[in-house]
Order: C-alpha cells, then sequence, then structure tokens
C-alpha cells in the first residue's frame, strides 16, 4: 500500500477521526468488510465514493485520486459537456423541485437559516427580511431586534442544545420598524462531525404572529366569558346531552352544597327527586326533539346535606353547527314561594273541611 493511494488516505483518517470500520459500514448503510476491502486496495464505486467522502468530510476527488488529481481539477478550464435527455430531466426535477420549496417558504412565510457554530457565520434563506422584518445576515444583526429576556431565554436554549447535540423550538418576538412586535416560531437542530462535536445548527422559522394573536383574543374572551358566568345573577349549569355536569358557576354550587368537582362526577339526574324525574325528562325528550325551543320546570332538588328544595329550571338547548351540543339551565329557588303555596293550600282545605261541617 503506496501513500499516495486511496487505501492509505482512508486509513489515515478513520485513525484520525476514531472511527471503527463497523462505524463506517453503518453509516454508509454496508457491511463491514466492504469498508475493510477498500482499506485493502479494494474498488469502491463512484456512488459509495461520494457518500464516504462527505462522511468523512473531505473532497472525493482528494480522496479517491490525491492531492495532485485535485490540484489538477481546481485550475482546469471549466468544459460545458453535451446536455443528454438524462441530464435535461434530472436538472427540469432539481428546478421544479426548488420552485415548489421556494413557493412553499414564500406562500408559509417559513424562513430557513444555518449557523456556522465554529466560524460563528449566519445565513439565511432570501425571504428572511420578508418574515423578520428586517434584513438579518449575521448574530448581532438579528439579536439587537428582540426583547433582551427573549434574548436571553434563546440563548441559555441554544446553550443546551449544543451541549446536548438534541434539537430545540421556541416562540420568540422580534421588534418590527414601526415599534411593533411579530411573533416567530423556531425550530432547530444541532449537526455533528464525524467524531461528534457540534458544528453547525440549521433551523427553520415561521412567522407566527397570526395564530399568537388569535389564541391571546381566545383567551381574553375565555376570561371575559368566566367572569361573566361567575358572576351572573342565578345558579347557572351547563348540562351535557348525557346529563353530565359540564359547567358551574359558584351560585350553583352555594344553593346544592356541593363543590364542582362533585357535581362534574355526577348527573342532575341523581340530584332530581325521584317523583319529579319522570316530568322532567319527558319535556327533555321534546327539547332534543325539537318541538320546543326551552322548558321551565319545577322540582325538588337534593342538597349536599340529604334535604330537598324546591328550584324552578329555565333550560335551553345550545347547537353547535346545527347540532345539538349542550343544555343551559339557570336555577332559582322557590323553597320560600312554595312554602307559601303550600300553607295557602292548607287553609283551604282546613275551609273546606269547615264548610263542609256546617253543611
Amino acid at each position: 500500500m503506496t501513500e499516495n493511494s486511496f487505501a492509505f488516505r482512508l486509513k489515515e483518517l478513520l485513525e484520525l477521526n476514531k472511527l471503527t470500520l463497523q462505524a463506517v459500514g453503518t453509516a454508509l448503510g454496508i457491511s463491514r468488510t466492504a469498508v475493510h476491502k477498500w482499506t485493502r486496495g479494494g474498488e469502491i464505486d463512484y456512488d459509495n465514493l461520494r457518500k464516504l467522502a462527505d462522511f468523512l468530510k473531505v473532497n472525493w476527488i482528494w480522496l479517491r485520486y490525491g492531492e495532485e488529481a485535485l490540484r489538477d481539477v481546481q485550475h482546469a478550464e471549466p468544459v460545458e459537456l453535451p446536455m443528454t435527455d438524462l441530464r435535461r430531466r434530472y436538472t427540469a426535477e432539481i428546478m421544479e423541485s426548488e420552485a415548489r420549496m421556494k413557493l412553499a417558504q414564500e406562500g408559509a412565510r417559513i424562513v430557513t437559516w444555518e449557523w456556522n457554530l465554529i466560524s460563528d457565520e449566519v445565513t439565511y434563506s432570501p425571504n428572511v427580511e420578508v418574515v423578520y422584518g428586517w434584513p438579518v445576515t449575521s448574530n448581532q444583526d438579528f439579536w439587537r431586534h428582540l426583547p433582551a429576556e427573549d434574548v436571553t431565554a434563546m440563548q441559555a436554549m441554544y446553550d443546551r442544545a449544543i451541549a446536548d447535540g438534541s434539537g430545540c423550538e421556541f416562540d420568540f418576538r422580534i421588534y418590527q420598524p414601526d415599534g411593533g412586535l411579530r411573533w416567530i416560531a423556531s425550530r432547530a437542530t444541532v449537526v455533528q462531525d464525524a467524531a461528534g462535536r457540534p458544528v453547525k445548527m440549521v433551523g427553520i422559522s415561521m412567522d407566527n404572529t397570526a395564530r399568537m394573536r388569535t389564541e391571546a383574543a381566545l383567551r381574553n374572551s375565555e376570561e371575559r366569558f368566566r367572569a361573566i358566568f361567575e358572576l351572573t345573577w342565578g345558579a347557572l349549569a351547563y348540562i351535557g346531552l348525557d346529563g353530565g355536569w359540564q359547567r358551574v358557576n359558584g351560585s350553583l354550587c352555594e344553593l346544592l352544597g356541593y363543590n364542582s368537582d362533585e357535581l362534574y362526577a355526577m348527573t342532575f339526574q341523581d340530584i332530581t327527586h325521584p317523583d319529579d324525574l319522570a316530568k322532567n325528562l319527558e319535556l327533555l325528550a321534546q327539547l332534543l326533539a325539537g318541538q320546543i325551543d326551552r322548558y321551565v320546570v319545577e322540582k325538588r332538588v337534593r342538597r349536599r346535606d340529604g334535604s330537598h328544595l324546591w328550584v324552578r329550571v329555565r333550560t335551553s338547548l345550545q347547537r353547535l353547527d346545527g347540532v345539538p351540543n349542550h343544555l343551559i339551565s339557570v336555577f332559582e329557588d322557590i323553597s320560600a314561594e312554595r312554602a307559601e303555596h303550600d300553607r295557602l293550600q292548607a287553609q283551604i282545605e282546613e275551609l273546606k273541611a269547615r264548610l263542609a261541617e256546617r253543611a
């Protein structure tokens, strides 16, 4: 084996990078025996040569033919090769693929970027200014447009990813020329060399402003709804079509004596007096069948202490895209009203009895 041979250069690289034959074979998807044959002077085909050179991060011409051949190629005059049908097809496919990628990036407002951890150079796809709002050619250009707390969090995250050799993702804010803020969702992964050292980080970033604003609006809407739900007059509940309690406010819990978790483990049937349940279910069936829009029922409900309370329940059906989804019920304590009704009824019965005696 001569010092100016492919086998010699390959063995030198394997020793330098502390790579085993098995490690190379696994990386290239071939057997250990094939790699061993190359180190003994065996022939290597073009595809495996290119894959091997990429894996070892060396020039494939130098690896196969040596330094002199590489110099000859580098100083040679370019030769325009005839465009064969096969080359035309491959070229067209590459151009079409690149066009689709560019269109997808621009349509989805996606930036691709690569950060060289050795030189600290960073490169971005051409649409970076459209997505970020600024031209970015260096890390200094990038960091100075971010809020300080986002810079601190992202740099700590990148440090961890580089140390672990792992991926990371983060939603950060970037100031705009008009003073506004834009949200960017970023995802990146670390690339290591053959010796397992981190050499670069590659990632994608996407304009996430619309989604973040929508989520913020939903949170605000939910907070307003929760406040209205809790502060509204009367005991209020959302009830599933199966009778389960989906949402209850504090007034209802106070009325019934249960906390919300206890109610969520029950159904409205569980607290309805058995003598009043049939009427309630009959009205519910009419509501679900579309025969009525809402109903009002007076019934007795069992409180947590075992006592029964008379309530008037107003119930309506809520639909989602035209399909029945849940019930909204308002509970009103009518125990005093019922007591007065019972007292008057007793007086009437007593009066009837006296009149009967006189007759």
